[in-house]
């Protein structure tokens, strides 16, 4: 999935000398993504990267991931509910927190992009992406001055 900040402001922090540092509203949706599986039951995040305006995150439900022999046809309608529900709250949660603390500029995209992975190759290219979604940041679409550099 993907979870974009309103207008992709880079509210999430900076790209410095190669490498992200994270602002205060990007500490607190690092902090967040990382308690999702101790909210729900049978929820993993795989793996995730907070960048300067965007979330990247691999989200598996139901035990079904990477680690499945099986792939899947199509995905249950419930599973579908259960992912919006996760991201609407993970938004609501990390704007509650960062108006709290004095970040009223903060905002998420009110939508996000979601991927179904149906194979072990699918999770383990969008693995790499996330992994070197920092170090491809001059060339990343979600980043409002791409080329400028």
């Amino acid at each position: 999935m993907t979870l974009c900040t309103r207008e992709k402001k880079c509210s999430l922090g900076d790209m410095v000398e190669g490498q992200i540092v994270l602002s205060d509203a990007g500490v607190i949706a690092e902090g967040e993504i990382k308690s999702i599986s101790s909210h729900y039951s049978n929820v993993i995040v795989d793996r995730y990267v907070v960048m300067p305006n965007h979330v990247h995150a691999i989200v598996a439900i139901d035990g079904d991931h990477a680690y499945s022999p099986v792939e899947t046809l199509a995905p249950s309608p419930a599973r579908a509910s259960v992912l919006s529900n996760i991201v609407g709250e993970y938004k609501a949660g990390v704007s509650r927190i960062c108006h709290a603390r004095g970040l009223s500029g903060f905002a998420w995209q009110t939508r996000f992009h979601d991927h179904i992975l149906r194979s072990n190759a699918s999770v383990n290219a969008v693995r790499d992406c996330i992994d070197h979604n920092p170090q491809n940041w001059l060339l990343d679409r979600e980043n409002p001055v791409r080329g400028a550099a």
